[in-house]
């Protein structure tokens, strides 16, 4: 049976992931850095959540230790945008 509070923290890794890509133009000038910026954020998660979801013996789905870790990536990212959205910074 999965634990009813590891599907709602993978549910709110689904929102910081989304709040975070749909930032990122807000706060990004140019294409080319725009296209970068998701693309690392992309790659990155894909890694850390295979990497966990392959190495960690923890007693919920493999899937589920994968999305944990690709959320726990953005959650960096969607801190920095919030801070910069709160602090109303332009375009860098």
């Amino acid at each position: 049976m999965i634990p009813w509070q590891a599907v709602v923290a993978a549910a709110l890794m689904g929102v910081v992931v989304c709040y975070t890509h749909y930032e990122i133009p807000s706060f990004t000038r140019g294409m080319g850095k725009r296209r970068t910026a998701h693309l690392v954020l992309i790659v990155v998660a894909l890694a850390f959540g295979a990497m966990g979801a392959a190495t960690l013996d923890l007693p919920i789905p493999a899937w589920l230790v994968f999305v944990l870790g690709f959320g726990t990536v953005h959650v960096p990212a969607a801190a920095i945008l919030a801070l910069k959205r709160l602090g109303g910074a332009g375009m860098s």
